[in-house]
């Protein structure tokens, strides 16, 4: 059985699927543990939960980080989760009893703001007759040596992986994967370049004009300034002033960032000052007149520039956060999360004349997919890059059964 709500998804699952029975494909896990009329009857709830969801030895499953109620505290764990995805999934292993369980969730559940919901997690599990670890299990497939299905992409998940114990659960430690498991592979061993397509000429995936324009101001400035190591602190253009604009209502690091600004700025007047006098491409703008998160810029590359010689953003990637420009060294992405964030490509590093997209096929290659997984469905690019920001890493994920099921 498998449970999907989103139609894209639904489209691209069936058909890389193509024999999987559409009356075990659900949409929405809802319709079948909760009544029509939204009413609560646990039995009712338990019966149809038992007829409509097959026997299986392995539950696997996600569910949204949402605050988890704090009401109804006189019926214990159950009402603080009631309402919330993990309940549903808990109703389901409560009557189904698989043998295993695999849970999903972002990084931050198992983070310092979220003590109690991971504390009532664990502890539903446990009640709920299974063994699973206190100890969040937290792996990114760019920690992971490739032979052991890592890739080159920053996507730290924890992964919750719970044994049936038949009575009431515990604490089990054998089944846990930390990143320092892996301690002899180094991140930085990555190369990009060994998942991408070396001849990409298709229009769609150039960067536009504008963003052509903003890049070419800026790999001006990192190539011309007469500065041997470029500042590994936030280049804000704002902050280019020779007092420093600082009030008593800043937060200590935004002081920090417009006092180092101001000083390089004095330290480079002259070039600064002619470089934000210039007007760059077909627009004609000056830098002052960018978005504001178009002015603002990271360098985060020293380990493939250490110094002003040959340096460039041309064998970089490039990310256009809301938060600036972000160029770093071509070895490992950040997680992927939408087209709007999709990494841009320095033209040394895919061999063309041109900044370009990553393609959905090699994002998909780095989230461990088929390449022809989007094709097959003819779906467009958006939804695939949407697909591909949701979904699991495929390396981590078998990675993760493995250990549990012991293969």
């Amino acid at each position: 059985m498998a449970c999907e709500i989103d139609d894209d998804c639904r489209k691209v699952y069936s058909n890389s699927f193509s024999k999987f029975p559409e009356n075990k494909f659900y949409k929405n896990i809802r319709d079948i543990t909760r009544l029509k009329n939204n009413l609560i009857n646990e039995s009712q709830i338990r019966e149809q939960i038992k007829s409509k969801i097959p026997n299986h030895d392995v539950l696997c499953a996600g569910f949204p980080c949402q605050p988890f109620s704090k009401s109804g505290a006189q019926r214990g764990t159950l009402d603080k989760i009631r309402g919330t995805l993990f309940f549903d999934i808990m109703q389901i292993a409560s009557v189904k009893k698989p043998k295993f369980i695999i849970l999903e969730n972002v990084r931050n559940i198992a983070g310092p703001r979220h003590k109690e919901t991971w504390k009532l997690i664990i502890e539903s599990i446990r009640k709920t007759g299974y063994t699973v670890c206190d100890i969040p299990m937290i792996l990114s497939p760019h920690m992971i040596p490739p032979e052991l299905g890592g890739t080159p992409q920053v996507r730290e998940r924890v992964f919750i992986t719970c044994k049936l114990t038949g009575g009431k659960g515990g604490t089990k430690k054998n089944n846990i994967i930390t990143n320092k498991t892996y301690q002899y592979w180094s991140p930085q061993n990555w190369k990009i370049n060994q998942f991408l397509d070396s001849k990409i000429y298709a229009n769609k995936y150039r960067i536009n004009n504008k963003e052509d324009m903003w890049l070419a101001a800026w790999e001006y400035f990192v190539k011309k300034i007469p500065c041997e190591i470029l500042p590994s602190f936030p280049i804000w253009i704002e902050a280019f002033q020779e007092a420093p604009f600082i009030h008593s209502k800043l937060p200590k690091w935004e002081k920090e960032i417009r006092i180092k600004n101001s000083v390089f700025y004095c330290t480079h007047k002259l070039f600064i000052d002619n470089w934000l006098s210039k007007k760059w491409g077909n627009f004609k703008m000056k830098v002052e007149e960018f978005p504001a998160s178009r002015q603002k810029f990271e360098w985060q590359a020293r380990k493939v520039h250490p110094t002003a010689k040959k340096r460039t953003i041309k064998n970089l990637f490039i990310q256009l956060r809301p938060s600036g420009i972000r160029v770093k060294p071509a070895t490992y992405l950040p997680a992927f999360v939408a087209i709007a964030q999709t990494s841009i490509l320095g033209p040394k590093i895919c061999k063309g004349k041109y900044y370009r997209y990553l393609t959905a096929i090699e994002a998909a290659r780095i989230q461990g997919f088929p390449e022809n997984i989007f094709k097959l469905s003819k779906m467009n690019d958006n939804a695939a890059y949407k697909q591909l920001g949701n979904a699991v890493n495929v390396g981590i994920a078998k990675l993760v059964a493995k250990k549990l099921l012991s293969i």
